[in-house]
């Protein structure tokens, strides 16, 4: 049991290790299933029934998994429009276009706008030294269901991210790390979800977002981000008793009050 235990904290984390010390008897890797102790993510979509909690992909309508020569560029981008439908259809309200975002350096012509349009074909470009980052503050606290990227790295190949890490916070200030995910294998759109960070309604309730990429694949330096998506709850009121009206209000997402 001891030796046991011993191969096992090698692979903790400091501070699960530090749990472990003051309560022995804890399961942690069973524990961290439904806590805030595991904050790294691997993304692999060929490995999409993995048991890693909070993410899914959106890899399109094909039915092939095997990515070969044959599989054009054309296909791959196909797949941005038709993750974006996938997501119009899950009665969620896109408040991407309610932030004010900004990047740490960008590449003329590229911009960060072009990560927040409809169009596959544009992208954001960093231009500098890494790590590179981008921002969104928002003018209250949101109620965040769902965030999503576009990665690809038949397209993008050196300028696609290896690691991102997103942080959640009222500020940049007192912003802190939420996930850390590792980009092994992606051609397509990853949702976060966070039924991890809050399981009793799935939300991670912020007024600022920030995500760093501190490398790339294949020792890129410059960045391509094609697409990124901010999700609140559809929200559904009550009216004259006899149905429900589906109303988007405001002032309730962007609600007053404290991170998670």
């Amino acid at each position: 049991m001891y030796k046991e235990r011993m191969v096992h904290k090698n692979d903790m984390t400091a501070l699960e290790q530090q749990i472990d010390t003051f309560l022995p008897s804890l399961d942690l890797r069973k524990a961290s299933q439904f806590s805030k102790l595991s904050r790294h993510l691997v993304l692999d979509e060929s490995n999409a029934s993995n048991e890693n909690l909070g993410v899914e992909y959106l890899c399109g309508s094909d039915e092939s998994d095997d990515y070969d020569e044959e599989y054009t560029a054309e296909a791959y981008l196909a797949r941005f429009g038709q993750g974006l439908q996938q997501l119009d259809l899950r009665n969620l309200i896109n408040i991407t276009n309610l932030a004010f975002w900004k990047a740490s350096s960008q590449k003329d012509g590229n911009p960060i706008s072009h990560a927040l349009d409809d169009n596959a074909q544009n992208f954001w470009q960093s231009d500098g030294a890494q790590p590179h980052s981008i921002e969104a503050s928002f003018s209250k606290r949101v109620e965040i269901v769902q965030l999503a990227f576009f990665l690809s790295l038949a397209i993008d190949e050196s300028y696609t991210p290896q690691i991102l890490k997103v942080y959640a916070g009222h500020s940049s200030s007192d912003s802190t790390l939420y996930k850390t995910l590792d980009v092994r294998n992606v051609n397509g759109w990853v949702v976060l979800t966070f039924a991890d960070n809050r399981p009793q309604d799935k939300l991670l309730k912020c007024q600022y977002l920030r995500i760093d990429i501190p490398v790339n694949h294949e020792n890129g330096k410059d960045t391509h981000l094609r697409g990124i998506r901010v999700y609140t709850p559809y929200l559904r009121t009550p009216i004259d008793g006899s149905r429900l009206l589906e109303t988007f209000s405001l002032g309730h997402v962007l609600s007053e009050g404290t991170i998670r």
